[in-house]
């Protein structure tokens, strides 16, 4: 009996992980638009975009990417991973969306941390050489890839992955023994 009340949490288990890193990555896929919309704006006049980066818009900003990138890294996507690695579909999708993540996170430490550190040391209200605010137009630019790849498509992913169902019949293999014992309650 303890065997069944522990396979019947299982879709449970694995419908809720789903659901928290698709709420978290929404999540995250909003606040990086809004932040990639605002820096995006103040490439026009390099004193308003070099305030963008610094307390108190810089500061929340990056609390919450931060807060949520670590959320995702260490916590959702390998629980949902290990909750859903016995649905193939599922397991297909959310592969496939922690390999971008994880791949757009290597990215994220090798340049765009490095450099958003040096923007941040820069003083708000400059003056900025040219080389400084051609650097810091490409860092944008980029990352609007990093947020296409990282935010949207690891969104979307985890989104297509929560409308696979995670228990039809059949979708959930039963040891030998379950096979039995429901074989003998249905011919009795």
């Amino acid at each position: 009996m303890r065997l069944s009340r522990k396979e019947s949490r299982r879709p449970a288990l694995a419908n809720a992980s789903v659901f928290l890193a698709t709420l978290a990555s929404g999540l995250m896929a909003g606040g990086a638009l809004l932040q990639q919309m605002l820096l995006s704006a103040g490439l026009g006049t390099p004193s308003t975009t070099f305030t963008m980066i610094h307390p108190p818009f810089g500061g929340s900003f990056s609390l919450f990417i931060i807060t949520m990138n670590s959320l995702m890294e260490w916590l959702l996507i390998p629980v949902a991973l290990f909750l859903n690695w016995h649905i193939p579909k599922r397991r297909t999708l959310i592969v496939i969306a922690a390999a971008m993540f994880y791949a757009m996170r290597v990215w994220s430490y090798i340049y765009f941390v490095p450099n958003i550190f040096e923007f941040g040391a820069l003083p708000p209200d400059g003056p900025f050489s040219a080389e400084i605010v051609e650097r810091f137009r490409m860092w944008v630019n980029l990352s609007w890839l990093r947020f296409a790849i990282q935010d949207l498509l690891t969104y979307l992913l985890f989104l297509l992955a929560a409308f696979v169902p995670a228990s039809a019949s059949g979708t959930f293999r039963k040891r030998a023994g379950e096979k039995a014992v429901e074989k003998e309650a249905q011919s009795a």
